[in-house]
């Protein structure tokens, strides 16, 4: 059993304040989970909704899924946002994916490495006892999650780089760490922070890694860091603008997905609610008029509002840079965490999100602008390696072509501008 926990988020805060939003969201749990739940003396008790409590996730599954309340809420979710099961029972009595959120468990060779959901507002806004305070707690929960899945962290392999290129775990996390490195320098605006992360990742894939292993792999990374330094563009400014048609579609494409925050299970598998998001899907690829309502948060404004200029300002750097090292160092954002997205692949949907976290802040007028992002950065989360549909192959296609195109960084300077 491995006891190893590596890369704590140590810049971040948590602690439930029970908000209920992970209790609105799907949750699976194991058949003897469905089980020990349906032993509780919970049928009577008024805090609970009527049975059924759980649905197979598909037919002949050994898994079952909780359901929900019309209002989308879990039927254990009480009128006062608690568990009923942890009121009654305590935290040992709830499905293990409920006592795991936010956190995710990752594992990566002789440890496993701690992520967090950036979807969690607790999380989003930093709030809480710091992460480290919860070491054992997390060292409790990893067992927890070997038996749970029957397997431990050196079970799993490494991502791969990309088709038909692997390294070994130690060398995967030297990669990472390089990444990280260079997301930490604050000697650049986050933005170019991210940049070069990419001016990585196009010469990492270039590069035949089968004779760079340890200390020759990481004089290699260094070299390919100091070149980057003066490779990259310094301002945004420097930067030319995403193309109209590859750039800016594609990019509205991707943002019609994480935008949207649809709670309501039972009514958004509707037809009628099912064809409104394909409108709205839609509206969001042509990029002009009113835009589409696709969350609680947004107010009411128009694309081209959500098009001008309003500037990346430096308050912004220390929350983005806390979310996107915790994708990081916890290796989130590739392999399983992420449909199993090669390693360079992974790092290109996360930055990704950078533009649309951008677009989104733009909307909330009435925050302050930290404010705005972490509220952005919530949107996007709730979707970063979690939406199916990020996982289909057309999807992945059009962020292969924005990074192979040079649009990635384009649309990372344009909405920092």
């Amino acid at each position: 059993m491995s006891n190893s926990l590596q890369s704590l988020p140590i810049m971040q805060n948590w602690d439930c304040h029970s908000c209920s939003d992970c209790c609105r969201i799907e949750a699976v749990i194991t058949d003897e989970e469905k089980q020990r739940i349906e032993a509780l003396d919970l049928a009577n008790d008024s805090e609970v909704a009527p049975k059924p409590w759980f649905a197979p996730v598909a037919r002949g599954s050994q898994k079952w899924k909780l359901t929900h309340r019309p209002d989308g809420g879990c039927v254990f979710l009480t009128t006062g946002n608690r568990c009923r099961i942890q009121e009654r029972y305590g935290a040992d009595a709830k499905p293990f994916v409920c006592r795991l959120f936010p956190f995710v468990l990752i594992p990566a060779g002789n440890h496993w490495r701690v992520g967090m959901r950036f979807s969690c507002p607790s999380v989003a806004a930093n709030s809480g006892r710091p992460v480290a305070d919860a070491e054992k707690d997390l060292v409790h929960l990893s067992h927890l999650l070997e038996r749970h899945a029957g397997r431990s962290a050196d079970s799993a392999p490494p991502p791969l780089l990309q088709a038909g290129q692997q390294l070994s775990w130690p060398d995967v996390c030297r990669v990472v760490q390089v990444l990280v490195e260079i997301v930490q320098d604050r000697g650049d605006r986050l933005e170019r922070r991210l940049r070069k992360c990419l001016a990585v990742a196009r010469i990492g894939g270039q590069t035949q890694f089968d004779s760079l292993q340890g200390n020759r792999l990481s004089k290699y990374l260094q070299a390919v860091r100091n070149a980057v330094e003066t490779e990259v563009p310094r301002e945004v400014v420097d930067m030319p603008p995403p193309d109209p048609l590859l750039g800016r579609v594609l990019f509205r494409t991707h943002l019609a997905i994480f935008a949207r925050r649809d709670r309501d299970e039972y009514g958004a598998s509707s037809i009628r609610r099912r064809l409104g998001r394909v409108l709205e899907g839609w509206r969001f690829v042509r990029g002009n008029g009113p835009v589409p309502r696709v969350n609680e948060f947004l107010p009411k404004t128009s694309f081209e509002e959500l098009e001008r200029c309003s500037g990346m300002l430096p308050e912004m750097d220390e929350t983005l840079e806390r979310y996107y090292v915790v994708k990081l160092n916890s290796l989130q954002f590739c392999g399983p965490p992420n449909f199993d997205l090669p390693l360079w692949a992974g790092l290109e949907s996360l930055v990704l999100t950078l533009p649309m976290i951008l677009w989104l802040r733009r909307a909330f007028t009435d925050q302050s602008p930290v404010d705005a992002v972490q509220q952005a950065i919530l949107l996007v989360d709730d979707h970063f390696g979690g939406n199916p549909m990020l996982g289909f192959p057309h999807i992945q296609y059009l962020l292969r072509t924005l990074a192979q195109r040079g649009e990635l960084e384009k649309l990372v300077a344009w909405y920092s501008r």
